[in-house]
């Protein structure tokens, strides 16, 4: 849970009724391991994991040849307890069973060997956020048609009776194609459609849905503190997940995304391996930090744009009631805004 380091086109289109749970549509198929082999090619690796028993490779379906990625988990090791797999194997089965939405990447199906559980996905463009951020600071237009698409991408998702609990940088692939490409002005006609921002190209999608879960306002509280320090909603600290805890998480991609920062000081976040814990001393001493915890707001270039203030600190609200839902954000007046007239950080 603690942060390791920070890291390790479009508009939503739809068909959902808006407030439907999603049920289970969907489940996880046995396969043996030398029939998985005949139904896809697994190449390099994406990325290093940084979790236990969990390796995220490039594969090709060998049925149609169509490009996917893989996570593959190990059985006894990628789990802590039988009552984690069995938790992860029944989320897992219910956002197989979403609606396929445009800015959440989509699982193509989950397959169980002996050994592993592998988990088929669609290969999404562009590189994830924090890459974005670490090689340059992008343009308050196409970061704000970022925040505008994480937003509309929650918003759906909570209006499906799901929440992610895990949302940050790592976790939000953008692709942000050349202007006046093909692939730019095929975002760009795309969003004439709805609401996004014409004259920026950056696409969306959330990806790494491994601690999403089911939630509703009778929800119990979580046994463990899940996500990463720096991101986690103060109350989540305590045990209590909810769409606001969400909205939270995307107030700190909105404010690092702008200001090139945290909201909050790293040395707030002092946790070990193992004290993750709800009602471990660890958890209610940084859920107390956060409370007196002052985030400043006149960082360029929220310093020089009161709406994006304004709403970067709704979102950031220590209690979960003082946020706003994601689509209440949507219709803040920082999305009205005329593109050419958004400040750029100093």
């Amino acid at each position: 849970m603690k942060a390791m380091r920070e890291r390790l086109n479009k508009t939503l289109a739809v068909s959902t009724v808006p407030g439907k749970k999603v049920g289970r549509e969907q489940q996880i198929q046995s396969i043996t391991e030398a029939d998985l082999l005949k139904k896809y090619e697994l190449g390099s690796m994406v990325m290093e994991s940084t979790n236990k028993g969990m390796d995220v490779l490039f594969a090709t379906r060998l049925s149609d040849g169509l490009q996917c990625v893989v996570k593959t988990r190990k059985k006894g090791e990628s789990f802590k307890t039988p009552q984690d797999e069995r938790e992860w194997r029944s989320t897992t089965e219910v956002q197989m069973s979403m609606p396929k939405i445009e800015n959440m990447c989509q699982l193509y199906e989950v397959l169980e060997t002996p050994m592993r559980y592998v988990v088929v996905m669609e290969k999404v463009e562009g590189k994830d956020l924090y890459e974005h951020m670490e090689e340059k600071v992008l343009k308050h237009l196409d970061a704000r048609e970022v925040i505008r698409q994480v937003l509309d991408a929650l918003r759906i998702m909570h209006a499906s009776g799901r929440i992610h609990k895990d949302l940050k940088a790592e976790n939000v692939m953008v692709d942000i194609p050349e202007p006046d490409s093909p692939k730019a002005l095929a975002a760009a006609k795309a969003k004439a459609l709805a609401s996004g921002d014409q004259h920026s190209p950056a696409s969306v999608k959330l990806i790494d849905f491994d601690t999403a879960g089911d939630w509703e306002p009778s929800s119990p509280k979580a046994k463990d503190v899940l996500g990463t320090d720096g991101y986690i909603a103060p109350e989540a600290y305590l045990g209590t997940y909810s769409p606001a805890s969400d909205i939270y998480s995307a107030g700190v991609v909105m404010y690092k995304l702008l200001t090139g920062e945290f909201p909050s000081r790293e040395e707030l976040f002092d946790d070990r391996p193992g004290e993750n814990w709800v009602g471990s001393p660890a958890m209610l001493r940084i859920h107390e930090r956060l409370k007196t915890e002052k985030i400043n707001y006149t960082k360029s270039p929220l310093d020089k744009c009161t709406p994006a203030a304004e709403l970067c600190a709704s979102m950031l609200a220590f209690n979960a009631e003082d946020r706003p839902s994601a689509e209440q954000a949507l219709k803040h007046d920082y999305f009205l805004i005329d593109g050419s007239k958004l400040p750029e950080k100093e």
